[in-house]
Order: structure tokens, then C-alpha cells, then sequence
């Protein structure tokens, strides 16, 4: 059928996929089910949220440094194609574990940092990935939708939730503003899906000398 029309999604959100070059180097051991998670928390899950500790028994501190670096190498890799700033450093690094029944209610990061801005957060896939979803505030475009929008070629502009496709070693990243969740699902062979999370400080530049706080 001849199309005639381009379709022109403007003010679009950013999310970068990335795969990570050095995920065959990192693999971590199956462990049991657990329910672990700050105070506050909703859902079911086992998580090292804000930080992974030294004495950690999932991730070693040697793995955890150099796991980090290569991520950030991947990550500032892609910037530099982006033509996007590249001094930054993964911050408040930890790792979620799901298994049967288990996920996280929709968040996002915008206050976990204090009054700083964040510039990025990431998400790492390790193990037996699963999309996570991502919403869109709720605003005037919803006046545009009819019973059936999302059979239509209008889906993409006027759907509230994305959950792009993720395989193991991919990486997103999305803006703090973000909301974002994990469905909780019923897994038959129960095995653990692993993802690591971060965010993304933008640090300071220094210009002719003179030190540019972001």
C-alpha cells in the first residue's frame, strides 16, 4: 500500500541501548530466593539497594571495581559517538535479584541524591533479562486517544508505558526523571533474574582553567 504521510513523534524521551562489550567476563552463582529490601519498599525482591557492601556475598569488591569500570568504559564509548559529555562516574552501584513473584514498584530517581541533578541512570541486564517498564506522566496527549489507539500507527505517540526488548549483557539508560517498574511474575523454573543498577553523575569540567560545576 503506497503510504503518503510521515508519522513525526516530536519531544521524544531518551533511552540509550547498549550491549556490553564485556559481559562474557561476569558471571554470578544462582542463589535462593530471598526477600530483602530497604524499609519503604513495596514489592518482593532481594536487593543490595543503596550500595554493594565490601562483605557482600553475591558480588566480590574486586568484581564490583572492575565491573564498574567496564561499564563506564561501554557507556563513554557510546557518549563519545553521541557527541554527548563524557567525565562522569557511576555512582550508588547495586545489584536486584528476582525470582518467583518478585519485582518493583514503579520509581524513579530523582531524589536520591540530594539536591544534585542526576545525568543518567543504567540499568545492566546479567541474567535471564526482563523488560522493565517505563511510564509516561500523564498529560493532554491522552485527550487524543480512542478505544483502539494502540492497534493504529498512532500507538507509539500516545501510549502511557514502554518496556523496550532486553537480552542478557544490555544496557539502558534513562533519564532520573523516569518512572519505572518490574513485573512481578510467575516463574516455573523459578530461576533468578539479576540486573545491576546505577546512576550517573555528570562532574564538573574544567574550561582554560577555570572549574564549571554541572
Amino acid at each position: 500500500m503506497y503510504k503518503n504521510y510521515d508519522l513525526i513523534g516530536i519531544f521524544q524521551t531518551p533511552i540509550i541501548k547498549i550491549k556490553f562489550k564485556e559481559h562474557y567476563k561476569y558471571n554470578f552463582p544462582e542463589v535462593e530466593k530471598r526477600d530483602n529490601k530497604p524499609e519503604g519498599w513495596v514489592e518482593s525482591l532481594n536487593t543490595s539497594f543503596p550500595f554493594i557492601e565490601p562483605n557482600d556475598p553475591v558480588v566480590s569488591p574486586i568484581v564490583k571495581k572492575n565491573l564498574i569500570a567496564d561499564l563506564k568504559s561501554s557507556i563513554v564509548g557510546v557518549f563519545k559517538q553521541l557527541n554527548m559529555p563524557t567525565n562522569i562516574d557511576l555512582m550508588q552501584f547495586w545489584y536486584n535479584i528476582y525470582h518467583d513473584n518478585q519485582g518493583q514498584e514503579k520509581h524513579n530517581h530523582l531524589t536520591w541524591v540530594g539536591g544534585k541533578n542526576l545525568y543518567w541512570c543504567g540499568i545492566y541486564y546479567h541474567k535471564n533479562a526482563s523488560p522493565t517498564t517505563f511510564y509516561r506522566e500523564p498529560g493532554r496527549y491522552e485527550l487524543q486517544r480512542w478505544p483502539d489507539y494502540m492497534d493504529s500507527a498512532m500507538a507509539p505517540v500516545l501510549c502511557s508505558k514502554y518496556f523496550p526488548s532486553v537480552e542478557d549483557g544490555d544496557i539502558i539508560l534513562f533519564p532520573p526523571y523516569l518512572d519505572h517498574s518490574v513485573k512481578s511474575e510467575q516463574k516455573p523454573n523459578d530461576k533468578m533474574r539479576m540486573t545491576f543498577s546505577f546512576n550517573i553523575d555528570l562532574l564538573s569540567l574544567n574550561v582554560d582553567g577555570i572549574e564549571i560545576l554541572v
